[in-house]
């Protein structure tokens, strides 16, 4: 794999893979990272994962505690909430224009991974955050506005780290919240998506808030 993508794809590789291990609560906030054991557990050298590292802290995903040290940023309160009432904004207008643009495709994805979730007697935290990121980044992505699903993104991963730290993996997040969404946008119905959303959202912060 290091010869054919060479050392900047495999950077790339090593970044997606660590910022994806932190965002499935593989790696937790606070948590120290060793070079050499990410290395060895993504089976590549370690210069690329020392320049994704590089990379996570420059963007603030991680932290430097000591010259050797390097630990997965703990998001504030006050961070999440910033991020989540910027989402509040966004993403409903978001599901709306998906409600218009998304391919069926994604909408059946959603639903069919849902339905799996829901099914299974003890579904992962990792099956859990895929399906998550598979409906609001599948969302972001419908509205072909690059900006926007680059904006939902990022925020997306703040959020997600503060709720990863704060509380645990619950066994139905939301489930009956995600399902009024996947049937709003395949409805075609905008308004009734933007509706779903904002509720599905405002839930997640009351759930947060309640919990602290």
């Amino acid at each position: 794999m290091q010869e054919i993508l060479g050392k900047e794809g495999l950077s790339k590789v090593a970044y997606d893979a660590v910022m994806r291990m932190i965002l499935a609560r593989e790696l937790s906030a606070g948590e120290v990272l060793q070079e050499r054991r990410l290395a060895e557990a993504l089976d590549m050298s370690r210069t690329p994962v020392r320049e994704a590292l590089r990379q996570l802290e420059a963007e603030s995903w991680l932290v430097r505690l000591s010259a050797r040290t390097i630990a997965v940023k703990r998001v504030s309160l006050d961070e999440y909430i910033s991020a989540l009432q910027v989402r509040e904004l966004i993403e409903p207008e978001a599901a709306a224009i998906a409600a218009v643009k998304a391919e069926p495709g994604m909408i059946r994805n959603c639903r069919q991974q849902l339905q799996e979730l829901m099914e299974a007697t003890k579904p992962s935290p990792n099956q859990q955050w895929e399906f998550d990121q598979a409906l609001h980044l599948g969302i972001a992505n419908a509205t072909h506005n690059k900006v926007l699903a680059k904006i939902v993104t990022e925020l997306r991963k703040t959020t997600q780290l503060f709720e990863n730290q704060t509380l645990p993996a619950r066994t139905s997040p939301g489930h009956d919240e995600h399902l009024a969404i996947i049937d709003a946008i395949e409805q075609r119905d905008p308004e009734a998506a933007r509706l779903a959303m904002q509720v599905h959202l405002r839930q997640t912060k009351r759930n947060i808030l309640d919990a602290l």
